[in-house]
């Protein structure tokens, strides 16, 4: 059978050879230019394809870059430092990879290896080893947080430094917490400069490698009375108002080093507002405000950026402003701009209170209101202090465009300066007022006895 199937397969190439004599031709030019077709085309597919994937991968970086980076740590940039560069500089201790150029005080460096000693006694030799493998196994993610590459510096050297900052910021927090003027045997101007230092941007370490540090010292299966790291953070800055709050929000939770934590505490049960490019400002100062009727009353809300204009009243909680005020405002504007330019809410209300603030003038009604507490004890001090702090700030987005819009309507209404200065020149206080009323009465009866004299002549 397969004889029979051989030749009839010859038979059939002979039959086809016989009919087409020239289809062998034919078939060898179309094939060769069907190959020459399919080539260019396959090119052109290779070529797509290389663009594409290109694309692709271009797009995966800037998706990474965007959304998957570690970077919370920043330079200040220099346009702010040079405004007032002490601000961002610690005074005391040095804290991760960004500040290690700076010269460190040696009794800083050996505090720190005290502490580390103290950490060793109490958890054992085998714990510190976990820490420590801990650290090395977190130490690329660790450089990713930061805005340097800091290629200079070793690994050994960097999982070094992180170790032993981390101990020492853990051990400060929870002797702080334990004495309310600071660890035993710090002198008091000592532990105010380590709480300034702990607020600086460039002076962070991330809260995940301090978290997994202080679980492992700490751990809260051992210990019913141990405090979790996030509100030990919270009990350290328990001096600021807005970080009192009963409840914290997700937001919060979320932080990812100190200064974070101190902007989203500020931000701590914050109105939502629209945030707006290009929007209205404010362009009354208080003062003038004061002339178009607007009153000024404090409220009790521990958020500050909770300001809200309703029926000619300014309503503003309660600022502090001290000597330590500057230092934190100052690194969670530059945070803002590093990291959230289009969410740059604390930079947003600074901006509004330089607008209502232009002069010592200005303060001091808002003290005499009582939405300013005056740490400083000189209102041209506070003035100027607020009036710089936008400096090389970006204020191209802002949350208060559409309050700032409403309290200028109410600024440019003639009826509203009327209605404001006859209250201030006829009733300025209850005597005043007593006085303008028995005037008036006065005048009335007056005018009615003239009327009645008149009409009785004749």
């Amino acid at each position: 059978m397969e004889n029979d199937i051989e030749q009839a397969r010859a038979s059939n190439m002979e039959e086809d050879k016989a009919t087409t004599p020239n289809k062998g031709k034919d078939i060898d030019v179309v094939s060769a230019s069907d190959i020459e077709m399919v080539t260019n085309k396959k090119i052109e597919r290779e070529k797509a394809t290389d663009i594409l994937e290109k694309l692709d991968s271009e797009e995966k970086q800037m998706s990474f870059k965007r959304y998957g980076s570690e970077r919370c740590i920043y330079r200040v940039p220099q346009p702010l430092r040079n405004v007032n560069g002490k601000a961002y500089s610690p005074i005391l201790i040095s804290i991760g990879p960004l500040n290690r150029q700076n010269t460190r005080p040696e009794a800083m460096e050996k505090l720190k290896l005290k502490y580390f000693k103290k950490l060793t006694e109490r958890v054992g030799m085998d714990k510190k080893k976990n820490i420590l493998i801990s650290i090395e196994n977190q130490e690329e993610r660790l450089r990713h947080c930061y805005s340097g590459k800091f290629k200079s510096i070793k690994s050994r050297d960097f999982v070094e430094m992180i170790l032993l900052d981390a101990v020492f910021i853990i051990q400060f927090l929870l002797e702080s917490k334990d004495h309310d003027n600071g660890p035993e045997n710090f002198e008091p101007r000592m532990t105010f400069d380590i709480r300034q230092d702990l607020v600086l941007l460039e002076n962070q370490l991330p809260f995940f490698i301090i978290q997994e540090i202080y679980d492992q010292v700490d751990p809260p299966s051992q210990d019913a009375t141990a405090i979790p790291f996030l509100d030990l953070a919270k009990y350290h800055f328990r001096k600021y108002k807005f970080s009192q709050g009963a409840e914290t929000s997700p937001i919060v939770k979320e932080s990812r080093h100190f200064t974070d934590l101190l902007r989203n505490l500020m931000l701590n049960g914050a109105i939502p507002r629209s945030y707006k490019i290009y929007p209205m400002k404010l362009k009354y100062s208080a003062v003038m405000l004061r002339e178009a009727g607007v009153k000024f009353q404090v409220t009790e809300d521990k958020c500050p950026v909770n300001i809200e204009f309703e029926e000619g009243v300014l309503k503003i909680p309660q600022l502090e402003v001290d000597h330590s005020f500057e230092r934190l405002v100052r690194n969670i504007m530059a945070l803002e701009q590093c990291c959230y330019p289009s969410e740059a809410y604390v930079c947003s209300y600074i901006k509004f209170m330089d607008h209502l603030i232009n002069s010592a003038e200005d303060v001091g009604l808002l003290v005499r209101k009582g939405i300013i507490l005056n740490g400083l004890g000189d209102d041209a001090a506070v003035s100027n202090l607020i009036n710089h702090f936008c400096e090389n700030i970006n204020d191209s987005y802002t949350c208060f465009g559409d309050i700032s819009q409403v309290i200028n309507a109410h600024y440019e209404s003639r009826f509203n300066h009327i209605k404001a200065t006859l209250k201030l020149i006829y009733f300025p206080n209850i005597w005043r007022g007593t006085a303008t009323v028995a005037a008036a009465i006065l005048l009335i009866l007056t005018l009615i006895q003239t009327i009645a004299s008149v009409k009785s002549a004749f």
